[in-house]
């Protein structure tokens, strides 16, 4: 038996509209998939517990996202209609902007996969017990600015691709006070690197060696 147009049409516009959003964005994916469990090391943490599609993207936290036309997500039940949205998580307009979990009892390694957020501009992560070393992929970060690892117990050497960080003046501090890093302090790749904008550089109470730059 022959399928009507108008049938068909239906139902080739339920499937549209059906398989729109129907995984979570990108970001998302990151932050469950690599971020979350290199994060919090060999033990649930209660904080990245709220990472979780069955919660409101507004309720994980530590996490800031904005929208591709510049609106950040409000995360207030007030002032936002999308407070209990969950297919805000598979929306693919939707970026991370911030992620914020100092004194957040995380435990893991820093994961290279960071440097794929695309948005990504403030990392703060101080005050944790983040071990292993800093990837050198965090330099290849197109969105990077504030970068805030102190008092943790990240060891080797700073790679030297943080320097990248500063192509178009984007780094304005990068702070790892208190680690158990070592090696000499990075001079940049290029001869004529210029930070710019660069405000805060803090190197302090590590186990540097070498001649001291300031």
């Amino acid at each position: 038996m022959a399928v009507p147009p108008w049938l068909l049409l239906t139902f080739t516009f339920f499937l549209t509209i059906t398989t729109t959003h129907s995984t979570p964005s990108d970001d998302v994916v990151l932050l469950l998939t690599k971020i979350k469990p290199s994060l919090q090391g060999p033990t649930q943490n209660r904080i990245l517990s709220s990472w979780n599609t069955s919660v409101p993207l507004c309720q994980w936290q530590g996490l800031k996202s904005v929208f591709t036309n510049g609106t950040q997500l409000i995360c207030t039940p007030s002032s936002s209609p999308n407070w209990s949205d969950l297919s805000l998580s598979k929306n693919p307009a939707l970026h991370l902007l911030s992620l914020q979990l100092p004194s957040a009892n995380l435990s893991g390694n820093l994961p290279p996969e960071l440097r794929d957020l695309s948005n990504l501009q403030s990392l703060y992560l101080s005050f944790n017990s983040i071990m292993g070393s800093i990837p050198l992929e965090l330099g290849y970060s197109s969105s990077l600015q504030d970068i805030h690892f102190s008092y943790n117990l990240l060891n080797g050497s700073v790679p030297v691709s943080v320097w990248n960080l500063c192509d178009n003046n984007k780094l304005v501090s990068f702070r790892v006070h208190g680690n158990l890093l070592s090696g000499s302090i990075p001079k940049p790749g290029l001869p004529n690197a210029s930070c710019a904008n660069l405000t805060v550089l803090d190197f302090g109470r590590n186990l540097f060696t070498g001649v001291k730059r300031v």
